[in-house]
C-alpha cells in the first residue's frame, strides 16, 4: 500500500462535488447519531435552558474515551450536552465512515474503478457501519443485564480506537486499489 497513492486518491475523490457531497451527508448524519449513543444528546426537556460551567472540565473523563460536557442546552422535547471532546472525536469517527461509505459505494457501483469484487466492497464497509458499536454497546449491556454489563465495561474501553484503527485500515485498503480516473 503506497501511502503517496492513498493520499493522492483520496484527493482527487474528494475534488469531486458529488463525492464530497455524500461524505458530508453521511458524516452529518452519523454524528447526531453517534452523540445520541453516547447520551450527549437525549429525548426530554421541558423548557428552554442554557447551562455552562468551567471550560477546562471538557478535559475531565468520563470514560477513556468520552469527556465532560461544558453546557447543557434544553429544549422543549430534547437535551443536548455539549462536550467538544466527544464531538471532536465524533466528528472523526464521523468522517471515517463517511470516507469508507462513499468509497464503498465505488467499489459497489463502479468495480472497473475498484480492484476489489463487489462482495469484497460490501464485507468493507462492515468496519464502517460496526464502529456505532462504539458507543452503543453500554446502552446495549443495560439491556442485556448485569453479567454481560461487567464483561461489556472493559471492552467498550477500546472499542472507540478499534473503530477508528479499522475504519483508517479499510480506508487505506480501498484506496490503495482504486484508480479515479475510471470513476464516473
Amino acid at each position: 500500500m503506497n501511502p503517496r497513492h492513498v493520499l493522492q486518491t483520496l484527493a482527487d475523490l474528494w475534488g469531486r462535488g458529488s463525492m464530497r457531497a455524500l461524505v458530508i451527508g453521511i458524516s452529518a448524519l452519523y454524528l447526531p447519531l453517534f452523540l445520541f449513543a453516547l447520551q450527549d444528546i437525549s429525548l426530554g426537556g421541558r423548557a428552554f435552558e442554557f447551562l455552562t460551567t468551567d471550560w477546562t472540565r471538557m478535559f475531565d473523563r468520563t470514560g477513556s474515551f468520552t469527556f465532560e460536557p461544558i453546557a447543557r442546552l434544553t429544549l422543549p422535547g430534547l437535551t443536548i450536552l455539549l462536550s467538544p471532546i466527544n464531538i471532536l472525536i465524533g466528528g472523526l469517527i464521523s468522517l471515517l465512515v463517511g470516507l469508507n461509505l462513499a468509497v464503498t459505494w465505488i467499489a459497489i457501483r463502479q468495480p472497473r474503478a475498484c480492484r476489489f469484487n463487489r462482495s469484497t466492497g460490501i464485507l468493507a464497509s462492515l468496519p464502517a457501519l460496526l464502529a456505532g458499536g462504539a458507543c452503543c454497546a453500554p446502552a446495549i449491556a443495560l439491556i442485556l443485564g448485569l453479567q454481560i454489563s461487567s464483561l461489556m465495561i472493559s471492552v467498550v474501553q477500546v472499542l472507540i480506537p478499534v473503530s477508528v484503527i479499522l475504519l483508517l485500515i479499510t480506508l487505506g485498503l480501498i484506496l490503495a486499489r482504486t484508480n479515479p480516473e475510471l470513476v464516473e
